[in-house]
């Protein structure tokens, strides 16, 4: 791949398509594996669908049965199912394709609350989760029983994520701390230090390993967040980190230069070698980035979505959804409806289309 940005963004610039205007938030999105279905979890507690199959993107029944914020989805690579997991600590599976889907199984209590994140095994027969009772567990994906209780952290855990041998189990906490598990034994075997992503200030803990992802090989880990300037009115620089797997040594450290931009709340991998990233801070603040790890600035950047909190790239390469916030959201005061009342915000999904490989 050439190593000149102007060549990088004319192979890999998006083009925004579609923007689907929703009257609730959305704390995650996802594509489903087979390409055909996109889902979202809600503040309302429902899990939204779209049939993702054609450029209507027409809205099918949602997935009802959670009781608070819907944090976390992940699909099966089977194509037949779904995991969804919400703020009261439920953990539901769904046969996501049926017309009005009823859960296959459900843990109401699979953690003491909130749920940050789930993943899922690359063998398909584990689903991992993680919360603020700073536990990760592991259940059978096909029928919910734990299988394994992983204890180590002192603190709210953000994020999990598999190695892709299937051997190792990666969790990220809020003062920085990536255990390494050793599934075999249910053993921390090793820790990566991402403490620059944490801050105590004004007696509040702020920051946090927000998400992990790997290349494709596993030869590197990926871990984001925010560098925090200050407690109280947060204030906090995105950052992401690579960690070479071998040596556990951080490689590359990309760092934006505004600390309005908060963190980094959700990441992609790109085959051809760069991270897609997006960005949530101070109201009205947030963006979207194409960055390789050894560039000192992104090669394609766009601030037109407000505080991204969730980003998704179609099973083929060719389309990236963005779950977003309204424009002026900021409950200060300044705006009200019509009835004099605050209007609640909203999620716009922002669909772009990826240029496709050229030969």
């Amino acid at each position: 791949m050439s190593d000149d940005p102007k060549q990088l963004l004319a192979r890999h610039q998006p083009k925004e398509v579609k923007v689907l205007k929703l009257d609730q938030q959305m704390g995650t999105i996802r594509f489903s594996r087979c390409g055909k279905f996109l889902a979202a979890g809600g503040f309302d507690g429902t899990v939204r669908r779209w049939d993702a199959s054609s450029d209507q993107f027409s809205e099918l029944p949602a997935l009802t049965g959670h009781n608070g914020w819907v944090q976390t989805v992940a699909f099966h690579g089977d194509g037949k199912r779904l995991f969804s997991a919400d703020s009261w600590g439920q953990l539901c599976c769904w046969p996501y394709a049926d017309k009005e889907p009823k859960p296959l199984w459900a843990v109401k209590e699979a953690h003491d609350g909130w749920i940050r994140r789930l993943a899922v095994s690359p063998n398909g027969k584990l689903l991992a989760s993680c919360g603020r009772d700073q536990k990760v567990r592991l259940w059978s994906a096909e029928n919910g029983q734990k299988q394994q209780e992983l204890t180590g952290h002192g603190h709210d855990i953000f994020c999990v994520a598999f190695h892709p041998d299937g051997k190792s189990l990666l969790s990220g906490d809020l003062k920085g701390i990536i255990k390494q598990w050793d599934l075999a034994t249910g053993k921390a075997v090793r820790e990566f230090d991402a403490r620059v992503l944490y801050l105590y200030e004004r007696i509040q803990d702020v920051g946090g390993v927000r998400c992990l992802a790997f290349d494709r090989t596993g030869a590197t880990l990926i871990c984001a967040g925010g560098q925090p300037k200050s407690g109280g009115f947060v204030q906090a620089t995105p950052a992401i980190l690579f960690f070479d797997w071998q040596t556990g040594k951080v490689t590359h450290t990309l760092k934006s230069a505004n600390d309005n931009e908060g963190y980094v709340y959700d990441l992609h991998w790109h085959p051809d070698g760069f991270v897609m990233a997006v960005t949530s801070g101070q109201p009205g603040n947030g963006k979207l980035f194409f960055q390789r790890p050894q560039d000192a600035q992104p090669f394609f950047v766009t601030p037109k979505m407000a505080n991204c909190h969730a980003l998704d790239v179609h099973p083929n390469g060719h389309r990236l959804v963005i779950s977003a916030t309204n424009a002026n959201s900021a409950g200060n005061g300044r705006l009200v409806d019509k009835n004099k009342e605050y209007p609640g915000n909203w999620s716009p999904l922002h669909i772009w289309d990826l240029p496709k490989a050229t030969p």
